[in-house]
Order: structure tokens, then C-alpha cells, then sequence
């Protein structure tokens, strides 16, 4: 994938915390911009596992360490998806 170089300000604070050295610093700064986005609904979760080079499980799964739903239902939606899925079943017999 093609890429650019973007450079950012950042508070001096935060460089004490910041290893620029780390292999894998690039790489969590990407996954970090693509979860923002995807909250923003600004990408899908397809979108962004194909933009890191993961599939979308792993996305998924990336996603709850960090405390973001893949699914973003209320209990009252899951309990009308669980009606109509049960109600499908039934036809279906």
C-alpha cells in the first residue's frame, strides 16, 4: 500500500513516554489512527482491517483490548434481534 509521511505537534510531555525506536511504534500510531477513525464512523471495520494488513477477525479481537465494541447494540436491540432470529427459525421448520 502506498504511504505518506505525515508529522505531527505533539506536547513535549509526552515524549518521555514515547520510544521511537520501538519496531512496533509505527505500526500501534496506525492501528490508534484507524480505531479513531472507525469510532467516528468514518471507515468501516472492513476498510480498517484492510488498511493494516489484518483480517477482520483480528481487528475484532484488537478492538476489545482496547475497550472498543464491534458490536455497538443495547440490550433492547438484542433482544428484538434474538425475537426476529427465533421467529425466522420457526418459519423455517
Amino acid at each position: 500500500m502506498k504511504t505518506i509521511k505525515i508529522e505531527i505537534e505533539i506536547p513535549e510531555a509526552f515524549a518521555r513516554y514515547i520510544d521511537v525506536q520501538d519496531p512496533n511504534y509505527q505500526r500501534r500510531v496506525q492501528e490508534l489512527l484507524c480505531y479513531g477513525l472507525i469510532q467516528e464512523n468514518k471507515i468501516s471495520f472492513g476498510k480498517a482491517a484492510e488498511i493494516l494488513g489484518i483480517d477482520k477477525l483480528s481487528l475484532i479481537t484488537n478492538l476489545g483490548k482496547l475497550g472498543i465494541p464491534y458490536f455497538d447494540y443495547d440490550i433492547d436491540e438484542v433482544k428484538r434481534d434474538a425475537l426476529n432470529a427465533s421467529r425466522v427459525m420457526e418459519e423455517n421448520r
